[in-house]
């Protein structure tokens, strides 16, 4: 994991791009962006993160697709 503000996270990953940015705070693991530039949008503005229901997350490290 890859610390970006807070108790905010990215996967790491070799050779991809476009991680979500994941929320963990003790147990509770929740997506906060589909990508950094998005989790940057929803965090720092006032603009709503929505996700679509459609949305896969791209390859990353096996154990934490399984929260996803």
């Amino acid at each position: 994991m890859i610390p970006v503000y807070a108790h905010r996270y990215l996967p790491a990953g070799r050779g991809t791009w476009r991680h979500p940015v994941l929320s963990i705070y003790q147990t509770d693991i929740i997506i906060y962006g589909t990508d950094l530039a998005e989790y940057i949008n929803h965090e720092f503005t006032d603009s709503h993160c929505s996700i679509s229901p459609d949305w896969t997350p791209p390859p990353m490290v096996p154990f934490w697709s399984e929260f996803l």
